[in-house]
């Protein structure tokens, strides 16, 4: 028997060959003692059948069964830390060149993989499942090593992902895995794929993710059972690393011409030691390692929104206002708008949608408010704030140039959504021009922020297949990634000419949703991503739980987020206030407009001390004491603080408990302001761990201090 060994202090992977030519790839966790794999790896690839304009894509059992087996396979090493798989998919010229990759030091084992098509012919491939593989249940003999145990829980969100999607679980059992009864398909994450997954028990587990930043590439476990004779009787295995095709991504992959070829980006797998919090940790490590952070003089200002007061002229159902005057607002509205933002301590002035010709054509409206520049200038000398603006990519209106609109099989222009008559746009090279030269013709005039929105690739009413227009440059019909990329030009477009511009990116319209990470940190690339658009009912999404997808992005990524909040829903103690301002990096508040209002007197209050400590929630490093116990550290001045939140309708006594040593903190007392910035209390704690009262529906907020 041969055995190929890559080991350090963290990790040993070794590949056994029999005589008989039968491989088992066995990985093994040095720090938790588990074998995670140690079956034959996983590997599985099939061409797709033609059906249409578009291939469909085979993700049946059957698909499995057809699929190509890896064969002629060859291993040697690279030096003393790499380890090489080299074979052909039986029955084809497609070639697969693997790399595992294990530093001396270092406590992640990486995993690269290319696929080649060496024939003389393009190939289509609709099925690719690559991945290491355990037993997890055998018919005959039960769980298989404990893992009944074991939970698998997906990362950077546990259950809430944006203003739809709920998982109904923050966590899938055993039994999940084994019965696939996971969630509703209408709500599954893309094939049981996301950017990570944590596989453990409470002692710790298993990371592994997938990272690609300008492909859209998916982690996954994959339920795969083992038929044994008998009706209903079966062995069930667990595939997970590796790469996968889900749903035709990456595409690169889907298309290969004679001699083309693809790598994947890495595929990564360490151990976290203890609960979930401490894997998205290690997760939010490993993707600052690769840059993925707020800048070293990231320093976002504060937001007014207009919108909550002013309302969008689409909304006229009277979601924001019930008269009809307020549905297209004025110059002179805007105006008092910049007026209270000045007086409440904001620090920029956002206009949502309203400020264009028409939605989406990203050119000023000089004859309902005069000339940009006039009015930038008013807003940065006379109310000493900046300027923001909503950006929309699907647009409104019959008369923007042929190349803007998105067009069927039937050469139709294709609307995103009939409720406010958006259509879908086709972000070709011609639209990348022409929006870029608009955009780059706002930001002349002192914009200060852009938020890139409405980026949907397809339409609601219409398959996701993309632009069919044979006179627009780009493939038939477009791919989403065609779409993606072009939509981040025009970012990259900006930032090359304003680099001080802060942009924030939202989904860049394609479905499934992308890694979070996708596209950031590329060269000229955006600052902050969405906020999960928890901007309509912010209290409802904190006490429903909804908000809770915040916090686990927080402690996932660094990546800053930046939300919009309404004002209006929050209570007198601030509570939504100081929940939202300790999640999302960039705040955007609004919705009140009376001065003598007690609700708005304490937000101005709220304020003051907001940005006292606004470095500690923009810059700070996030820890989730608990999901309603936030500490943010300022490593370099080693202090912090904390807030704590009560929701519920009686008095709490809360124990917080930290660990300076842990977060870097040094301290020695502890002032404690409730929510309208009044103090409440000094304290010296002991063990770092303190006592205190919270009212109903209240936020504390505890600063560290030498």
């Amino acid at each position: 028997m041969n055995i190929f060994k890559l080991e350090n202090h963290f990790w040993i992977l070794k590949i056994y060959l029999d005589d008989e030519d039968t491989f088992r790839y066995e990985l093994k966790s040095k720090i938790t003692n588990e074998i995670y794999a140690d079956e034959d790896y996983h590997y599985r690839l099939l061409t797709s059948r033609k059906k249409g304009g578009r291939y469909a894509y085979l993700f049946s059992a059957n698909a499995e069964y057809k699929a190509k087996k890896l064969v002629s396979r060859k291993i040697h090493f690279e030096g003393e830390d790499t380890l090489v798989i080299e074979g052909q998919f039986e029955e084809t010229e497609i070639f697969l060149s693997q790399k595992f990759i294990l530093k001396k030091e270092s406590k992640w084992l990486d995993e690269y993989i290319t696929i080649t098509n060496r024939g003389g012919k393009r190939v289509k491939l609709g099925h690719v499942n690559l991945g290491f593989k355990k037993a997890l249940f055998r018919q005959f003999s039960g769980w298989n090593h404990h893992l009944d145990e074991y939970t698998l829980t997906s990362i950077p969100t546990r259950r809430f992902y944006c203003y739809g999607d709920d998982r109904k679980k923050e966590f899938f059992t055993a039994n999940d895995l084994i019965f696939g009864a996971w969630v509703d398909v209408s709500v599954e994450m893309p094939g049981f794929c996301d950017e990570g997954w944590l596989w453990g028990n409470s002692k710790g587990g298993l990371l592994t993710c997938n990272y690609n930043p300008s492909q859209m590439e998916y982690s996954r476990f994959f339920r795969i059972p083992n038929k044994l004779p008998g009706r209903g009787v079966e062995d069930v295995y667990i595939i997970f690393g590796g790469v996968y095709l889900y749903e035709g991504n990456p595409e690169s992959i889907t298309n290969l011409g004679s001699q083309d070829s693809y790598s994947f980006g890495v595929s990564r797998y360490a151990v976290y030691e203890g609960g979930y919090k401490n894997g998205y940790y290690l997760y939010r490590s490993h993707l600052e390692e690769k840059g993925h952070k707020y800048k070293e003089d990231y320093d976002p200002p504060i937001h007014w929104d207009e919108l909550y007061n002013l309302g969008w002229a689409y909304e006229k159902v009277g979601f924001f206002a019930e008269s009809s005057e307020f549905e297209v607002y004025t110059l002179e509205q805007l105006y008092e708008e910049a007026a209270l933002a000045k007086d409440v301590g904001a620090e920029s002035f956002y206009l949502d949608p309203g400020w264009s010709t028409t939605h989406g054509s990203e050119i000023w409206n000089e004859e309902r408010f005069g000339s940009l520049k006039e009015f930038s200038k008013t807003i940065h000398e006379k109310y000493g704030l900046k300027l923001a603006l909503h950006l929309m990519m699907n647009f409104e209106g019959e008369n923007e140039p042929d190349e803007f609109y998105m067009r069927s099989k039937k050469g139709v222009r294709l609307v995103r959504d009939p409720y406010i008559d958006l259509y879908c746009v086709c972000a070709n090279q011609f639209w990348v021009t022409e929006k870029s030269r608009r955009l780059l013709e706002l930001a002349k005039d002192e914009i200060d922020f852009f938020m890139f929105d409405f980026t949907d690739f397809s339409m609601y009413m219409v398959n996701d297949l993309g632009c069919f227009s044979k006179d627009h440059g780009h493939e038939v019909p477009m791919r989403r990634q065609t779409h993606a990329e072009n939509i981040f030009k025009v970012i990259q477009n900006v930032k090359k000419e304003y680099p001080n511009i802060i942009i924030e990116a939202h989904d860049r319209g394609v479905k499934p949703r992308h890694p979070l990470y996708f596209q950031h940190n590329l060269p000229h690339s955006f600052d902050e991503n969405w906020g999960f658009e928890c901007m309509w009912n912010p209290m409802q999404d904190l006490i429903s739980g909804r908000a809770l997808q915040l916090f686990e992005y927080n402690l996932a990524y660094s990546i800053p987020l930046y939300l919009m909040i309404n004002e209006n829903s929050d209570n007198e103690n601030m509570l939504q206030f100081w929940y939202y301002a300790s999640l999302a990096r960039h705040l955007c508040i609004g919705g009140l407009n009376n001065r003598e209002d007690r609700k708005y007197k304490n937000l101005k209050n709220a304020m003051i001390l907001y940005r006292k400590l606004k470095s500690f929630f923009t810059r700070g490093t996030f820890y989730g004491i608990s999901q309603n116990i936030h500490l943010h550290v300022d490593e370099i001045e080693k202090l912090g603080v904390i807030t704590a939140y009560n929701l519920s309708s009686r008095v709490k006594t809360i124990e917080i408990q930290f660990d300076h040593k842990k977060h870097g903190l040094e301290y020695s007392v502890i002032d404690i302001y409730n929510g309208v910035n009044e103090k409440v209390s000094t304290i010296e704690p002991f063990l770092d761990q303190f006592i205190v009262d919270i009212p109903p529906l209240s936020p504390i907020i505890a600063i560290l201090r030498k």
